[in-house]
Order: structure tokens, then sequence, then C-alpha cells
């Protein structure tokens, strides 16, 4: 069976995704949304009341019952468990009008599927949901299209910051990497929403110039790495393309020897990868993994 390889747009700047090979038909080159799809936003201003995309809270009542005195590697991995099967949207976050903050956990993008999990497995409430949402994706807690956190690399240093993430795990075999952060001001086409000139400045200011260090597990070196793997780490496909940090996220779940992916694929839905070793070398232009692993926080900063 012929690989696929799907490019859309959610949370992160982009997501080039090979779908495993299974039995099941092969997918064609597609993008998340076209420009004409959605009407660009004039201005990075936004909404203040969430949009909470109906049965999330019914959703977010049954997924927290089932992690209740978990530890939050479990809990991760059991909140995975739960989502297999949901539908994939393409692009969730990018909706008509003026920003907003979104909650949904009906449907998923790679990215969102990740960030909703650590939002509800941190979360003492739909009210403290909505809030470690907000503060996941974007700079400083503002709703706002720039401030969005559009790349993988600062969505982690955000929520390392809040306590979420363990700080820089080393891994067995780990690489550094120097990158440029530019592909959303480099690709403008491909986002509806940099129609508007006021958000391409807005994200152009923001990359010009900018480089990161990447820490990531190169593929050669991924089978050293993956005994020291628990389940509930998150992954990210470290890719080759220009201006990209990564190119898909999910979650790791340990099978005795083994670690699976559950991940959110473009027409597949929330599914699970056997063997992610063996899924990663599929995917094109990979070139290894970034693992990071949640940490359990003993009190939310945003109850009162």
């Amino acid at each position: 069976m012929k690989l696929a390889v799907l490019l859309f747009f959610g949370l992160i700047s982009g997501c080039l995704v090979l779908v495993q090979q299974e039995p099941r038909p092969s997918l064609s080159l597609a993008l998340g949304r076209s420009v004409s799809d959605a009407a660009p936003s004039g201005s990075s201003a936004s909404i203040a009341e969430p949009h909470v995309v109906a049965g999330t809270r019914k959703r977010f009542e049954q997924a927290r019952s089932l992690i209740q005195s978990l530890p939050v590697n479990e809990a991760m991995q059991r909140l995975a468990e739960f989502f297999l099967g949901s539908p994939y949207l393409a692009m969730s976050l990018d909706q008509p009008g003026l920003e907003q903050l979104r909650l949904d956990l009906v449907s998923f993008d790679c990215m969102l599927f990740v960030e909703q999990l650590l939002a509800t497995v941190s979360a003492e409430s739909f009210e403290d949901f909505a809030e470690r949402t907000r503060q996941l994706r974007y700079r400083n807690g503002e709703v706002g299209y720039c401030t969005r956190q559009h790349y993988f690399h600062d969505w982690v240093s955000s929520a390392q910051a809040q306590g979420l993430l363990e700080q820089a795990p080393v891994w067995s075999g780990e690489a550094t990497r120097d990158l440029p952060l530019n592909f959303m001001s480099s690709h403008r086409a491909q986002y509806p929403a940099l129609q508007s000139q006021d958000l391409f400045d807005c994200i152009r200011a923001r990359e010009q110039g900018r480089r990161i260090k990447q820490h990531y597990v190169p593929l050669r070196d991924l089978e050293a790495a993956l005994p020291s793997v628990q389940s509930g780490d998150i992954f990210a496909v470290a890719t080759r393309v220009d201006g990209l940090d990564v190119s898909h996220t999910g979650l790791l779940v340990r099978e005795g020897s083994r670690v699976d992916a559950i991940h959110a694929a473009p027409g597949r839905g929330v599914m699970r990868s056997r063997s992610f070793a063996s899924y990663i070398r599929s995917v094109p232009d990979a070139i290894g993994a970034v693992i990071v692993r949640p940490r359990k926080i003993k009190q939310s900063p945003f109850q009162n």
C-alpha cells in the first residue's frame, strides 16, 4: 500500500502527517482547508467568552471519572484510550471571525488532542480545564491568533513554565540542532488567517530572524531511548521541513517492551499505531522524536 502525506494546519504551524500503513485505504495529498474556506480575521482581537463544542462538557466529566486517583502518566494513557475512535477535524481552531478560546473534546487534530489531554488531566473542574487550555494555547493566556502557540517548541516551553511538563528530560542518544521557526510567514498562502495583512505582519515580526535549539532523539538512536519511555509521555516528530520544528504529535503508550503511539490522524481520527519506532520511521521527512513527560502539580493556580 502506498504511503500518504497529509498537510494540515492546526494549533502548531503545520503537521506533515504520514498515516502508518495498516489495512485501510490510502489517502491523497490535501490541505486541511483552503484559503477560500474561511473568512480571514481582520485583527488579532478575540472574543472573551469560550466556545464550548457540543458534547465537550459531558466528555470532560466522563473522562475525569476514569482517571480519579491515577498517577499522571497512567491518567494520560487512560484518557488517550478513552478518546480512541474520535473523529479528526482539520484546522479545528481556525474558525471564521475573531479568535475565540475553543474547547473541544469531541473531535481533534494532532496538537489539539495532546493539548486537551494535558489540560484535562491537570484540571480540577471544567472551569479549570478551560483556563488551563487558555494558558497552554496562548502566550501569557492572551487569546488571539498572533499570540497562539503555533509551534510545538513554544507550546512545550509554556507548559514547562506552568509546571505541567518535566523540564527537558535527557534521553539516551539525544541530539541538539539549531533551526529557524518561520514556516508560517514563509507559507502565507496556506494559512487563511494570514490573508489579513495585520495578522501576517504580526506573525512575520515574531518569526523574523528567530532560531531555536531543539533537543530530539535521532531515528538511528530511537531504540536505545525507548526503554526509558513510559506511558503518558508526549511525542512529536522532528522534521527536516524548512522553518518547522515538528510535523506531528501524539501520546506514547507502553505495552510490555513495545511502545505504541495514540494520535489524531487525518482520515482516521484518534487511532493507535503499533510500534512507535516503526511508525515514526515511515513518516516523510522525519529525522527523530521530541519526547516530553507530563507532571502533576499538587494544586491548580487557577482555583480560587
